[in-house]
């Protein structure tokens, strides 16, 4: 079976990767890019700190994110070029989907499932016809109960004890209402931050995505079980009020260990010891 990955150029998506592309590198002919998430709206301030963070520092430092030695047995991850570079799977950027030329990427790629992970663009009817085995969508928030971006924000603002991350098909071109998989939860950690908690999901889904490929490769019936559509909410970005709100009830979006930690697991060094 041929996979190709739709993912956003930011770490989470590189992250999954770094777990996946061992197993099945082989597998895989291709990794198509967008560049961001959402209609490039202005967001508030603050959110665009996480932003800087998971996108723009990440990016920045991709070329000198090079790690060392195998990136499950060492520890260390390796950025998108790097990736490339390692498992011989083209990375490119894919331009928009309602221009032929994009669709027409996907075609040449030969791909029998498509995998999508933080993916910026609404895949429509031409677009999801094309991958024989359909296109499975990580999303990182439990479904049906948080839709839409930053689930996790939601989770956390809404005191839940847990959060969670959900395999499902794309199955129409309507946001994160396809069958249902597999979820997987995370439990809340107070003393950590937003940033700490959506990283934190990305090893388990890649664990549900690898389980779903096997299960493809073997043949098993995944349909998935419908979504209930008057159950949960459909979630934009927060507004001003809602980030007040999650820093009055003690949240922070990153610790600077978060940012530390992170891109020394890339083998970036960005702690400066003491002479």
């Amino acid at each position: 079976m041929r996979i190709a990955f739709l993912v956003n150029r930011d770490v989470e998506s590189n992250l999954t990767l770094n777990f996946l592309l061992p197993e099945i590198h082989q597998s895989t002919v291709g990794i198509f890019l967008s560049e961001r998430v959402g209609s490039g709206r202005k967001v508030p301030r603050m959110l665009g700190q996480l932003a800087l963070i998971e996108q723009d520092l990440f990016n920045a430092l991709a070329p000198g994110l090079s790690g060392s030695g195998d990136p499950v047995s060492s520890g260390h991850r390796f950025g998108f070029a790097e990736l490339q570079q390692r498992f011989g799977v083209p990375v490119r950027v894919l331009p928009s989907l309602r221009d032929p030329a994009g669709l027409q990427m996907l075609q040449d790629s030969g791909a029998d499932l498509f995998i999508s992970i933080r993916f910026g663009q609404i895949l429509k009817n031409e677009a999801l016809a094309i991958a024989p085995r359909g296109v499975l969508n990580l999303h990182s928030g439990l479904l049906p109960q948080y839709r839409g971006v930053l689930a996790t924000f939601r989770a956390l603002l809404n005191g839940d004890p847990e959060i969670g991350c959900t395999l499902h098909w794309i199955d129409s071109p309507g946001i994160d209402v396809g069958r249902i998989i597999e979820t997987a939860r995370v439990a809340v950690e107070k003393e950590r931050s937003l940033l700490w908690h959506i990283l934190s999901l990305y090893q388990p889904g890649a664990r549900l995505i690898m389980n779903a490929i096997r299960r493809l490769e073997r043949d098993e019936p995944m349909t998935g079980t419908p979504q209930d559509p008057s159950a949960g909410a459909y979630y934009s970005f927060p507004g001003e009020d809602d980030l007040m709100r999650f820093t009055t009830l003690g949240w922070r979006l990153f610790d600077r260990e978060d940012v530390w930690d992170l891109f020394e697991s890339y083998g970036f060094p960005l702690r400066i010891s003491a002479p």
